[in-house]
């Protein structure tokens, strides 16, 4: 899940956490491009934390790992 807070005029962060275990990542942003980012966002995630999007009964969902997303799609599809 992608959530922005915000503590001033287009400043803040965006706080992404994990769909399955509830891990977070914040990433600070200081003006209103950089808080609509979540393209670059996301594929900072993947790249430098391993993290995975996926599409689950068409939400798309955030998993901080494979085995996350695994045991998320378990629970929630079969």
């Amino acid at each position: 899940m992608r959530e922005l807070n915000f503590d001033g005029w287009w400043e803040g962060d965006v706080e992404y956490s994990c769909d399955e275990c509830r891990k977070t990542v914040k990433f600070r942003f200081d003006d209103e491009d950089s808080a609509k980012n979540a393209k670059g966002q996301r594929n900072a995630l993947r790249r430098k934390r391993g993290w995975v999007f996926t599409k689950v009964n068409n939400q798309f969902r955030d998993f901080c790992s494979e085995r996350c997303r695994n045991n998320y799609i378990r629970r929630n599809t079969i």
